[in-house]
């Protein structure tokens, strides 16, 4: 039977890039694998020379989320005036100048962040992932670089490694994943989760979607899709 890794991922902020137009940077409601992959990927240490590696870890992902809390969706909107600091800004690298059209004048951004929500990630891999599951908890425990919920400005609340359940599916491991202690009670219609079409109940029209989050980390650029299903779980522990 599969094991998974239970992962929370909960903060003031977090923010799971949905597919950005112009200035606008919108999230998502639960993470995507690009994210999650570049949450691993920060955590092992791995650089941007490291894009082969990363992008394995991104397919190697067979997850899904349940929504513990629902948050608040913030917007943020941002100006900076690059001339005033020679094209120079933070990074989670250090402080690098920036190239191209965002060298120079007022850049303007429109940022979506989730406040103060709670998520909870059963995980595990394929066979030809670039590290095992157990290193992966590992590396979540003592990460290699501080760690952020999808984007730089936005770090975790609390540990993220919440122990490990063997099910069949990923929904059946957020059926079997207990409900934190100081969390309201179940809500009437169950908790908001998505999952992989056949991991969960049949759908309805509606319920699934196409979603655009795989990414080449080796162009930084949007590289293929899948099938997601919004629903809904009963922990057993609340049933």
């Amino acid at each position: 039977m599969p094991r998974y890794l239970l992962i929370r991922l909960e903060g003031p902020l977090q923010a799971w890039g949905d597919v950005a137009l112009d200035p606008r940077r919108p999230t998502r409601a639960f993470p995507s694998r690009s994210g999650l992959a570049g949450l691993l990927a920060n955590a092992f240490g791995w650089e941007y020379r490291d894009a082969d590696r990363t992008t394995a870890m991104q397919d190697a992902l067979r997850y899904a989320v349940r929504e513990d809390v629902r948050p608040t969706v913030l917007r943020d909107y941002q100006t900076a005036d690059l001339d005033a600091i020679g094209g120079q800004g933070w990074t989670r690298w250090g402080v690098e100048k920036r190239g191209g059209s965002a060298k120079e004048g007022t850049q303007i951004l429109e940022k979506y962040y989730l406040a103060d929500g709670s998520l909870l990630v059963a995980l595990t891999l394929a066979e030809d992932a670039p590290a095992t599951l157990e290193e992966l908890a590992e590396a979540l425990d003592r990460p290699a670089r501080p760690l952020f919920l999808g984007r730089k400005g936005c770090p975790p609340a609390c540990s993220l490694c919440e122990g490990w359940i063997e099910a069949e599916t990923a929904y059946e491991a957020l059926r079997q994943a207990p409900l934190p202690r100081d969390r309201p009670s179940e809500p009437a219609y169950g908790f908001r989760c998505w999952y992989s079409p056949g991991d969960g109940p049949d759908t309805r029209p509606g319920q699934t979607a196409e979603v655009w989050d795989r990414r080449d980390f080796g162009t930084q650029r949007f590289a293929g899709s899948r099938q997601v299903v919004e629903g809904r779980v009963h922990p057993l522990e609340a049933a």
